[in-house]
């Protein structure tokens, strides 16, 4: 059985979800605003992200992390899609996480790529958020 039985959409790289797009643009801009609390909304009350080597962290176990990283870095983040499967009000994508850390006492910008999985929930509000992330580290930029 393809996937299309089931009712699910498959979108390449060169294809987009306005509503899910927008969620990422609300994700960067969070960012460069450093605005922890406003990062926090983009994400589903039962939100749980897996990274290697971490414990299963949720929302607010995320808070101080993003705290202490905004003290030492000025960070942009950015996601490169390589493939979104859509069915209802979910969404997986596939794709990479890309930071530019600015470390705040000065020197070189640090950049990190990770592979990321990520599973996106429509809520009531008809509004996208992250449900679930998991990262793997990917080759040094």
């Amino acid at each position: 059985m393809g996937v299309e039985a089931v009712g699910i959409e498959i979108m390449t790289r060169h294809q987009s979800e306005p509503k899910i797009d927008a969620l990422y643009e609300a994700w960067g801009e969070a960012f460069r605003r450093q605005n922890v609390d406003a990062i926090l909304e983009l994400m589903t009350p039962d939100y749980v992200l897996w990274a290697p080597g971490a414990p299963e962290l949720d929302a607010e176990g995320l808070r101080p992390i993003l705290r202490a990283a905004f003290t030492s870095y000025a960070i942009t983040s950015t996601f490169e899609c390589i493939e979104r499967l859509v069915a209802g009000d979910l969404a997986v994508d596939r794709g990479w996480d890309v930071q530019q850390l600015q470390p705040r006492s000065g020197g070189e910008v640090k950049v990190n790529r990770q592979r990321v999985l990520l599973v996106l929930r429509r809520c009531a509000d008809g509004e996208w958020r992250f449900a679930r992330g998991m990262s793997q580290a990917g080759p040094a930029a």
